[in-house]
């Protein structure tokens, strides 16, 4: 009777052991293919990027035009913020491993260099509307995340109010990038979250599409 106890709990303790381990080899696996799949967003995005700095690039020999330019660093701009916001999700459903925060980090850099584009491209051609928003990645202050999650929706509403006609550029401020640090010093945004208009008009508190609206041309 003993015996069969024992051989009992040694099952038992194999199959729960088992099943952690499977849970953990799939868990890694499950973490790995959302890794992937945002990778290979990245490098499409990139590619995006570069192929707006070879438009600018041809803008400067006048083999086009300043529309041309516009349209498609708008397209781009639309792109990266649907991606904002696809990241957006994988960090909600999962913790954040290295390899979530190392392609973030990534794409980070990818908006702040289309920002710097963006500036660019308003010194050859003009008038061009852009809404910067700087937030803090990864915060655990329920504050900051709470007064985030308003930001976020007010982009979306002024996002499905102006469509194309503002690029909206959603940047992670916490990131040890150094072109964005200079940025931010340069326009003396030292608050976050904040959403920056048109280089013109910071807002450190919640407003509505409306009152953001006023600032674009």
């Amino acid at each position: 009777m003993t015996e069969n106890k024992k051989h009992v709990f040694w099952q038992a303790l194999f199959l729960t052991i088992l099943f952690f381990l499977l849970g953990l080899v799939f868990g890694v696996y499950m973490e790995q293919l959302r890794a992937d799949g945002v990778s290979v967003a990245f490098y499409q995005s990139e590619v995006s990027l570069y192929d707006s700095f070879a438009l600018g690039k041809l803008f400067e020999s006048n083999l086009t035009s300043c529309a041309d330019l516009k349209e498609a660093t708008t397209r781009f701009a639309d792109k990266i913020y649907s991606e904002a916001r696809q990241l957006e999700k994988y960090d909600t459903k999962s913790e954040l491993t290295d390899s979530m925060k190392t392609i973030h980090r990534k794409y980070d850099l990818l908006r702040t260099l289309l920002w710097m584009n963006a500036l660019e491209i308003k010194q050859k051609c003009g008038e061009l509307n852009t809404a910067v928003y700087l937030y803090n990645y990864g915060t655990e202050d329920i504050e900051i995340k709470s007064k985030q999650n308003v930001f976020g929706k007010i982009l979306n509403d002024l996002k499905n109010e102006k469509g194309g006609d503002v690029l909206l550029i959603p940047i992670a401020a916490n990131q040890e990038i150094e072109s964005l640090s200079y940025l931010t010093r340069k326009y003396n945004l030292s608050e976050l979250p904040v959403i920056f208009v048109n280089e013109k008009k910071a807002f450190y508190e919640p407003a509505s599409s409306d009152e953001i609206g006023k600032y674009l041309d």
